[in-house]
């Protein structure tokens, strides 16, 4: 069978990382790049990426809609590494042109949108495939066949913490970063609508017994913080009832003093997972006394997710990450915005700002970043204790109503409210 022939959005940033990807699956004969959406910006930004490409004799395409025009016949898969808003409308229209699309994650800002994505995937029997690289992950992926075949069984609670200091230069990177909305498209940019979305969504993953499903959040109660002047908020607290009968809490923060985890443990029937680290570190201890420890030991694991993808156009996989899978994620982050429409600042007096090494990737060594006083020791504690911030007598505690998720197929359920807050 040919390889696959590949078009990737963009040059830099997560498109960088999809290049990568398309490269590691030339080796292996499934894939083959056949063109780069490159804009006048990019182009400028990475000059020797581009003569890359042109000694290779790679096409260039000027936009999406320039690729749409010129270069769809020459091209079997899409990958979009771009904005939360673009996610749906860009796979759709691939879609239409017969593409098989790798979307970032998360699938997209609001619930309706998911469902669209669904209904078009459908009708056009090609492929689509969200990145949440950790559910391709070997310890993601055994947590999930020993939850599935009673070894662990099913999970009766669950929680996940982590922190991530983003400088200025995070929510600067591009026009979107931070915002609810933006020119009429909800965005709802959040750590765990972004960085962290992935680690919510394992925990819905996992919160299921069937092997090819999420565990569908019934009821969420959130707190949502910000320590800068942004429209969302850069810390969540959630508690979250699935219809699974699972309770799951969600801790993150992208202004805490250091940083920390990712952290998770799961209270299973049959014993009790403890999962940390980039390479998810895993230690089970079960009810019988036995234990056992993995971790995702693969070089390039989190490059998985793309040769999952063009196995499965081959035929030769089944596909791990289809939109269907992770609607359940959109679904809790609507209703986190639900519950907690407005978004509290923390206390002047705790935030305090400080030049350090950068975290991500930047043009310059260091950033100004916001940190939260005591805000780590918070979040842990309550993790631990699976409590959120009202339940710990904390004084400016913002917490949000319990909202409902029973008939909710729509974001925003106040017919435009939450646009004006």
């Amino acid at each position: 069978m040919n390889p696959i022939r590949f078009v990737v959005i963009g040059l830099g940033g997560f498109a960088e990382a999809h290049l990568d990807a398309v490269a590691w699956l030339e080796k292996q004969s499934l894939a083959k790049l056949a063109g780069v959406v490159a804009i006048e910006y990019d182009r400028r930004r990475f000059p020797e990426k581009i003569q890359n490409l042109v000694a290779r004799n790679i096409p260039l395409y000027n936009s999406i809609e320039d690729f749409f025009q010129r270069g769809k016949g020459t091209a079997d898969a899409l990958t979009a590494p771009i904005g939360i808003h673009q996610h749906v409308p860009v796979s759709i229209a691939a879609l239409a042109a017969g593409l098989h699309v790798y979307c970032e994650k998360p699938v997209a800002a609001t619930i309706q949108e998911v469902d669209q994505l669904v209904a078009a995937q459908k009708r056009s029997g090609t492929v689509v495939v969200i990145g949440f690289q950790y559910m391709f992950s070997y310890s993601i992926q055994q947590l999930k066949a020993r939850i599935c075949d009673g070894r662990l069984g099913a999970v009766k609670s669950a929680a996940l913490t982590c922190g991530w200091p983003r400088s200025e230069a995070y929510y600067a990177r591009n026009d979107w970063a931070g915002h609810l909305k933006k020119d009429g498209c909800w965005i709802l940019d959040s750590p765990m609508n972004n960085a962290m979305a992935h680690y919510l969504q394992n925990l819905l993953y996992l919160a299921s017994t069937a092997r090819c499903e999420a565990a569908t959040p019934i009821e969420v109660t959130a707190e949502l913080y910000r320590s800068r002047p942004i429209e969302s908020f850069d810390t969540a607290l959630a508690r979250i009832k699935c219809d699974t009968g699972s309770l799951l809490h969600f801790y993150a923060t992208h202004c805490s003093e250091t940083l920390f985890g990712p952290e998770m443990k799961l209270h299973c029937e049959n014993g009790v997972v403890h999962w940390e680290k980039f390479n998810g570190e895993t230690t089970i201890r079960y009810n019988n006394g036995s234990a056992e420890k993995f971790s995702n030991t693969e070089e390039f694991w989190a490059l998985e997710g793309f040769r999952n993808f063009a196995q499965a156009i081959r035929g030769e996989a089944q596909l791990l990450c289809p939109p269907e899978i992770c609607r359940s994620q959109t679904l809790v982050i609507n209703a986190a915005h639900e519950s907690c429409p407005r978004i509290a600042s923390f206390p002047p007096d705790l935030i305090r700002t400080e030049t350090a090494p950068e975290t991500i990737p930047s043009s310059s060594p260091t950033g100004v970043f916001k940190r939260v006083r005591g805000l780590e020791a918070l979040l842990r504690q309550a993790y631990a204790s699976e409590k959120l911030f009202s339940e710990m007598n904390v004084a400016w505690a913002n917490r949000g109503k319990t909202f409902q998720l029973k008939t909710y197929h729509q974001f925003p359920a106040h017919g435009g409210e939450f646009a004006k807050l």
